[in-house]
């Protein structure tokens, strides 16, 4: 793997109270330590907490945004902010992890389209299990510090 896009809302930033999970500065220093190159893609759905032009702020003004290439946001497609965001990276799927909290959004993406998927199986979206269509994880990590052990 050489590159990771990170889902933004329930894996880096807690959308209930609108900061950064405590784990992820420390977890995005490891990846760039290792060579990693980093983006984020957030899709806003219509049931969040925030507008686009919210989001986006969250993000450009976060203490973690000095760690990604690429930072994407969406009210619209997240498969289509995804794409854009491979197409930015340009390298091959294979060789680019996606890490997500949604089975049905980002590692369904990753999985159907052959990247690595990690899918942060907590929060709100734990419950919402693999099947035929999203296809399974390749790896389930329950907190995001166990990224460490994958990377």
């Amino acid at each position: 793997m050489k590159a990771i896009i990170f889902d933004w809302g329930r894996t880096l930033f807690d959308s209930e109270t609108k900061n950064e999970f405590p784990e992820a500065e420390e977890i995005l220093v490891l990846c760039r330590k290792r060579g990693y190159r980093l983006a984020v893609a957030s899709l806003v759905s219509i049931h969040a907490n925030a507008s686009l032009e919210e989001r986006t702020k969250q993000i450009e003004n976060s203490p973690l945004r000095k760690f990604f290439e690429v930072a994407a946001v969406t009210d619209e497609d997240k498969d289509k902010i995804l794409d854009e965001v491979v197409a930015k990276l340009d390298l091959p799927r294979e060789e680019i992890l996606i890490v997500d909290d949604r089975i049905i959004r980002g590692i369904k993406y990753g999985n159907l389209r052959n990247h690595p998927t990690v899918w942060l199986q907590k929060g709100k979206f734990e419950n919402e299990l693999p099947n035929e269509e999203t296809k399974t994880p390749t790896f389930i990590i329950h907190s995001l510090s166990e990224l460490t052990e994958i990377i």
